[in-house]
């Protein structure tokens, strides 16, 4: 268990499974607990010198100690105008400054997807949305009076929107069903008089709210939503119902955009020359960063063209390798196969020990055989 600081909030993680092995499965773990999507590095309090001190290794940590998560500052760039030259320079003061033309610089936030959480955490909304539901639920405490949502409801849709496309772009009804639900719970002023559950309306609302913002993605050539327009369908399936190519559970990066600054063309060059490394000995690290950076073009041929398995390993040899699956695994699902199959393994065990033991017939002899040398085993 460790403590863990996050934007001056003290929480705790628990890892059922241990420490980690690696930083970037901390990383990963500390992102799934507490839903993070920004980028940050990871720093340990040293008992030695009693000041925090850059994460590198998940040894350097213990049981309980304390983990403080840090996100990167913005960078902040002046443009001083000089004639016709334009100068650069960074400054710590300019937002003071009104006579600078200032360009703030956040952060780039991860494009990949995050697993769906346990419990949906309703956002932030804009300021005027905020002060609208403050004063709503105001009301609500004194004397349970309901707010009308006509002048915030379409704003509100569009926020949690976002907010779900985080995790995917194509929500089940049953995720939809948990925002709508988490939404009334947060804001019991926002229910609707007369529905039983309190936010049918706004689950409809935000199941067509969903399609339109795909539809909106789509124009800007978002692969996991082009990827079911009519135009890219083969002309048996252009229906919009046919064939909707979507994540199935667990599968959170389906269909990722290319790396920026990469084309399929230059991914095609990566995968050429991997077939060369591949044959290479003791290649593992260089075939690791290659595989990590063609998976969005592996993605795109497994989801757009659907090739036999033996010619997706006459082109993907590397994949093949137990590494490798590990790798691919995680790079889909965000999760660890080995350690995943092994947890689900001790969960049901027990109940396939008892089938197991009501089984009759030469099958069942032969499975009692089994299990006795397991028992002598344990």
């Amino acid at each position: 268990m460790i403590s863990q600081t996050i934007q001056k909030q003290i929480r705790k993680l628990v890892l059922p499974l241990g420490i980690p092995n690696t930083v970037d499965e901390l990383k990963l773990a500390v992102k799934e607990a507490f839903v993070i999507t920004e980028e940050f590095s990871l720093q340990y309090m040293d008992s030695d010198f009693h000041d925090f001190f850059t994460l590198t290794s998940t040894d350097q940590i213990q049981h309980k100690d304390t983990v403080k998560v840090v996100f990167p500052s913005p960078v902040v760039l002046t443009f001083c105008y000089s004639g016709a030259d334009v100068s650069t320079t960074q400054s710590d003061d300019a937002l003071s400054s009104s006579s600078q033309d200032t360009l703030i610089l956040s952060p780039q936030s991860s494009p990949d997807r995050l697993p769906w959480p346990q419990e949906f955490t309703i956002p932030c909304f804009s300021p005027e949305v905020q002060i609208v539901l403050e004063k709503a639920m105001e009301a609500y405490m004194r004397d349970g009076t309901l707010m009308s949502v006509q002048n915030v409801k379409r704003n509100i849709t569009e926020r949690l929107t976002q907010a779900i496309y985080a995790y995917t772009a194509y929500p089940s009804g049953m995720q939809i069903i948990c925002v709508a639900e988490a939404l009334v719970r947060k804001y019991p002023c926002l229910k609707e008089p007369g529905s039983l559950s309190g936010y049918y309306g706004w689950q409809m609302s935000l199941k067509y709210k969903m399609a339109d913002y795909r539809r909106r993605l789509s124009k800007f050539g978002c692969p996991e939503v082009t990827c079911n327009t009519l135009k890219s369908k083969s002309p048996e399936n252009r229906k919009p119902a046919k064939n909707v190519k979507k994540p199935r559970k667990a599968e959170v990066n389906y269909l990722p955009p290319y790396p920026t600054g990469q084309s399929e063309e230059s991914l095609e060059q990566e995968r050429l020359e991997l077939l060369s490394e591949v044959k290479k000995r003791d290649n593992t690290m260089v075939i690791k960063a290659k595989m990590a950076k063609t998976f969005a073009l592996r993605r795109h041929e497994v989801v757009n063209l659907s090739p036999r398995v033996v010619d997706f390993k006459d082109r993907w040899p590397a994949l093949f390798n137990p590494q490798q699956i590990n790798e691919e695994f995680r790079r889909i699902t965000t999760l660890d196969l080995e350690p995943k199959f092994m947890q689900m393994l001790d969960q049901y065990t027990p109940n396939l020990l008892s089938i197991f033991c009501a089984k009759g017939g030469a099958l069942g002899q032969t499975l009692q055989d089994k299990m006795v040398a397991i028992h002598q085993v344990f």
